[in-house]
């Protein structure tokens, strides 16, 4: 009968404790499986299948009923399939991680920043917002009675502006169906 190491989980021909000693003594690969790297779920269901697998050695040695045995073979295979389902998954994850990396760390991507200058680095105001019409007028000290009323007159004259525009964008479409109907009756006395 075979022996499984339990630190590395290996299966060992001979059963005897001399075996297991002489493994876990001298054998350089006998270290403890590593989950640093790994995600909370991955270890969560490693320790799982530990416990399943432990178990199903106990149902082995004491024997158990054919339910139970089935049972925990039965949910051995879904944690099995839940560990490997995880383990690809955190492997992607890793896999993008390190994508996204070295994309960020090429040269190419270095270079095309560099060659788009400063323009890209910063986000930009509005030129022609009030904020930055309101911050560029009110440099220094500013009571907050000369601050409102800066703020309400320039808020008033974006106002009277957006109605202009609007009034001059109603006015061109109004005098752009005003040609299209001139176009119309032309083509129908013609």
């Amino acid at each position: 009968m075979a022996a499984v190491c339990d630190i590395c989980g290996k299966v060992l021909r001979s059963a005897s404790a001399e075996a297991m000693a002489a493994h876990k003594r001298e054998s350089q690969s006998c270290t403890r499986v590593k989950t640093k790297g790994a995600s909370g779920e991955v270890a969560r269901l490693e320790e799982k299948l530990r416990a399943v697998i432990e178990a199903g050695r106990r149902l082995a040695a004491h024997g158990g009923a054919y339910d139970v045995v089935e049972a925990n073979t039965k949910e051995r295979g879904e944690v099995e399939a839940a560990l490997k389902a995880a383990r690809s998954s955190t492997k992607a994850e890793k896999a993008r991680v390190k994508e996204l990396a070295q994309q960020s760390m090429s040269a190419a991507g270095w270079t095309s920043a560099l060659l788009q200058g400063e323009e890209n680095r910063f986000a930009k105001a509005d030129e022609g917002a009030v904020e930055s019409q309101l911050a560029a007028a009110t440099v220094g000290l500013v009571s907050s009675a000369a601050f409102r009323e800066k703020r309400e007159e320039l808020e008033a004259a974006a106002g009277a502006k957006r109605e202009r525009e609007a009034e001059e964008a109603a006015e061109a479409a109004a005098a752009q169906q005003a040609r299209k109907r001139a176009k119309k009756r032309e083509r129908e006395k013609q």
